[in-house]
């Protein structure tokens, strides 16, 4: 399968965007950053023993559709600084440049699943690969945790 990395970079910062992370606890402070659940802390470690390179919580503003013409901002937890790698999956290859962690996926009982955070950061990340061309894999923290046993994560670099 051919990737090819469109991504669109312009007036994107790769600057920590202060999450409000202070009253976290201290096991979640990983390589000198504090981080707001546990399941970022894996993933920090699991990219940092990795050698992939990554700014945590990179601010992008994007259109949201429903509200004609109104800006929003989406930080997602990991982006892998300007850079693809290449997602190894049980459905495939997948190009990506960052991962957005969620403490739980979708709730089938949800009378309201719009409401879901699972479901939020969803739209999110299509609205930023519609917009951007900037792709992040959403990962529950049970498969972060399934990762983490292993020690790695199914990533490859994409060499154009």
């Amino acid at each position: 399968m051919t990737h090819r990395d469109e991504a669109n970079w312009e007036g994107v910062a790769l600057v920590s965007k202060d999450v409000g992370t202070r009253n976290k606890p201290a096991r979640w402070r990983i390589a000198g950053i504090q981080y707001a659940t546990e399941g970022e802390a894996m993933l920090a470690q699991l990219l940092i023993a990795m050698g992939i390179p990554f700014t945590p919580n990179v601010s992008f503003e994007m259109e949201f559709p429903r509200r004609s013409g109104t800006k929003r901002e989406f930080v997602p937890d990991f982006v892998f600084n300007r850079q693809a790698f290449i997602w190894c999956g049980p459905h495939g290859e997948t190009l990506i440049h960052g991962i957005e962690a969620k403490g739980a996926g979708p709730t089938p009982r949800s009378r309201r699943p719009a409401k879901n955070a699972y479901s939020r950061a969803r739209l999110k990340i299509q609205l930023l690969q519609e917009q951007r061309g900037i792709v992040i894999k959403l990962l529950t923290d049970g498969e972060i945790r399934r990762y983490f046993e292993k020690g790695k994560l199914p990533l490859r670099p994409f060499v154009p």
